[in-house]
């Protein structure tokens, strides 16, 4: 009976030592290797310098069309919030009143000039008879008198026919300039210009627009600064270009110029006065249009740019991860600069050489060791006025 057990208890020895020695050899570990992760080596780029501002369009003149003189409006010949050109025919008054003016003023200058030749002719006659005495002194200063006073009448006669030839052209009105009309103001039928220059409807010129905008004095100093040190800045690259953000968050093609900045600096905000001119041929942009101002200053090379995907937030600040030697991955803080679409500027912690990982953020331990796997830097941004 003992034999019988120890041979049962030797049989299940044997089975656990194989199990046993099954369980360990499936826990034996190959060679550990790094995982592998997307790597970039991070290349200089030029970026360049600018300042931010909101500016407003202007359209420059801006001209109200007002009645100048007295009467019913007739038509208007134009469709409201349209273009119309120099020269081009608007608002037309009721005429009748102002060509009878204009024909008695013709009569009336007929008759004082009438007047004046025969008190010419007087002056004419009666000078030989005072040399012999055949009138009397007061007879030939009163024939004098008459002809000067004939000949101011006829000074008079012929100022009120200008002015009613003047009034008369008032009551038909053209656009002084080409660009946008707005809503008419008064309806034809009504009584306008009775005491007052009544406001028709108002143009304002399209092409080019300007742009009015401010800048806090700390940037016109700094700006001052630099154009005083670099002599010819101004005249290598030219007046300071502006580069306009439209309302829809689109990019406007053209680049403006500065063309005016004002005396002085505003006590009360601090800020100083600039205007922008811009091209407007299509007429894309409209009087009071809001719009983002950049102001290129220049450009700052050996600035790097990664993908914003390759950045992380802790508590409000940025870190990236970088590759260092062997390999091996350390989290580093950056100070970011604008960012465009999906790239961002970097403005410290980073420069042009160092390498990041673009992924595998999510298994990074710091001091950990990886598999680089290069992907080819060729983020850029785009030239001034597109950031």
């Amino acid at each position: 009976m003992k034999e019988k057990y120890f041979s049962w208890f030797l049989c299940f020895a044997m089975v656990i030592s194989t199990l046993s020695f099954s369980a360990c050899k499936s826990k034996e570990k190959g060679p550990v290797t790094a995982p592998e992760f997307k790597v970039m080596t991070l290349k200089g780029s030029s970026v360049p310098i600018f300042l931010d501002m909101v500016g407003q369009a202007e359209g420059i003149p801006t001209i109200d069309i007002r009645a100048r003189v007295e009467g019913y409006l007739m038509n208007w010949s134009f469709q409201e919030g349209s273009i119309v050109k120099k020269g081009q025919p608007l608002f037309m008054i009721e005429q009748e009143q102002y060509k009878n003016n204009l024909d008695y003023a013709r009569a009336d200058l007929d008759n004082k000039t009438a007047a004046w030749e025969k008190a010419k002719l007087d002056v004419a006659r009666l000078k030989p008879l005072l040399a012999t005495n055949a009138i009397s002194q007061n007879d030939y200063d009163v024939a004098v008198t008459t002809e000067k006073q004939t000949r101011a009448a006829v000074a008079s006669s012929k100022a009120d026919l200008e002015q009613a030839k003047l009034n008369l052209s008032y009551t038909s009105m053209d656009s002084p300039i080409t660009g946008y009309i707005g809503a008419v103001q008064v309806r034809p039928g009504n009584l306008v210009g009775r005491g007052e220059s009544t406001l028709l409807a108002t143009v304002s010129a399209v092409d080019p627009m300007y742009v009015n905008f401010q800048m806090n004095e700390t940037d016109y100093l700094a700006i001052m600064r630099y154009v005083s040190t670099h002599k010819g800045f101004l005249t290598k690259s030219g007046p300071i270009k502006v580069y306009l953000t439209l309302a829809d968050k689109r990019k406007y093609a053209i680049p403006g110029d500065i063309d005016f900045m004002d005396r002085n600096i505003n006590p009360t905000t601090g800020t100083i006065a600039l205007r922008a001119k811009v091209a407007n041929p299509e007429n894309i942009i409209k009087p009071g249009n809001y719009c983002q101002v950049q102001l290129v200053l220049g450009a700052r090379d050996s600035t790097v740019i990664v993908p914003q995907s390759a950045l992380t937030i802790v508590q409000g600040k940025y870190f990236a991860f970088e590759v260092g030697d062997s390999n091996k991955v350390s989290r580093v803080p950056v100070l970011t600069g604008r960012s465009f679409e999906n790239k961002i500027v970097i403005n410290a912690g980073l420069k042009p050489g160092s390498k990041i990982m673009l992924e595998g953020f999510q298994k990074f331990q710091e001091g950990m060791k990886i598999n680089p796997v290069m992907v080819e830097d060729t983020l850029t941004l785009p030239g001034p006025g597109s950031l």
